[in-house]
């Protein structure tokens, strides 16, 4: 169960940014399954005693680095500087997938996550879906506030499709540059692949 932490003070302000960057140095250089509140003690220096008193336990240590934002985009990233009377549907989506893909593949950590999470259900991947799946919820909701999309068009859907599509790419870029024969590696090759989806993009949204 976690419980409340006391007052933050400078340094317990330090210490938790301290276990916080412990976590993510674990998570891609030992795997999820090696995060225990001794080696992640021993990785951030300090007492075990220290991360129960600010996480109230390991389950509030993978709250609070879920929720971090260097972890996983914010909507208001994603949207920044989007003018819905300006920018039509079709090309919102394709700005949208872009800073999505620029995201993950800006952060490594979050990458090491989605390659290992199929297969390491430990509760700090819960914690990090949970923390997923609410801000794509709040996408939607943002998009469904400003836009309105064709009545044939599932827009929830696609973008699940095209979202996880991205992922995957961005998940195998880490160590092959091919993927099915298309480069997938440099910049330039990811211009290729938004490419397709502006394409996409533009056959359902007309």
């Amino acid at each position: 169960m976690v419980t409340l932490p006391s007052a933050p003070t400078r340094d317990s302000d330090a210490l938790r940014a301290r276990i916080m960057a412990a976590v993510g140095a674990m998570i891609i250089r030992d795997g999820l399954a090696a995060i225990g509140v001794n080696a992640l003690a021993r990785e951030a220096g300090c007492d075990k005693v220290l991360i129960y008193r600010y996480f109230g336990d390991m389950d509030g240590v993978y709250a609070a680095f879920a929720a971090k934002g260097d972890f996983w985009w914010r909507v208001e990233d994603l949207t920044l500087g989007i003018d819905p009377n300006r920018a039509p549907l079709g090309q919102a989506m394709k700005i949208l997938f872009r800073r999505h893909a620029a995201a993950l593949r800006a952060r490594p950590v979050t990458l090491a996550v989605l390659a290992a999470e199929l297969t390491n259900r430990t509760p700090l991947v819960v914690a990090l879906e949970t923390v997923r799946e609410r801000r794509a919820l709040e996408l939607s909701a943002w998009i469904g506030e400003h836009y309105r999309s064709p009545a044939s068009l599932d827009i929830a859907a696609v973008s699940m499709l095209i979202g996880v599509a991205l992922n995957y790419l961005a998940v195998r870029a880490r160590t092959i540059r091919v993927m099915s024969g298309v480069n997938i590696a440099t910049d330039d090759d990811w211009e290729r692949l938004f490419a397709a989806i502006d394409a996409v993009i533009d056959a359902l949204v007309s």
